[in-house]
């Protein structure tokens, strides 16, 4: 039996974007390279969506990164 084969062990998660290892998103200057996690890209380039699996459409809004927190919108700064 090959490891492709075997199940995945209690409690582990399998990641179904190996580009940015299901975060959404990814390096800006290397973009194959979560921007977050055990695998992040230490290069200290900015976070862009994975152009694998956050891809949006004209006037979208890209799915943010688990506890992420808008400090500005449209409307100016939250309080």
């Amino acid at each position: 039996m090959s490891s492709e084969d075997e199940p995945a062990a209690a409690g582990a998660t399998t990641t179904t974007c190996v580009n940015c290892d299901d975060l959404g998103w990814v390096c800006e200057n290397h973009p194959e390279r979560p921007w977050d996690g055990p695998r992040a890209c230490t290069c200290g380039g900015a976070g862009a969506p994975c152009p694998v699996c956050n891809v949006t459409g004209e006037g979208e809004v890209p799915r943010m990164p688990k506890g992420f927190q808008v400090e500005v919108d449209k409307d100016g700064w939250r309080h």
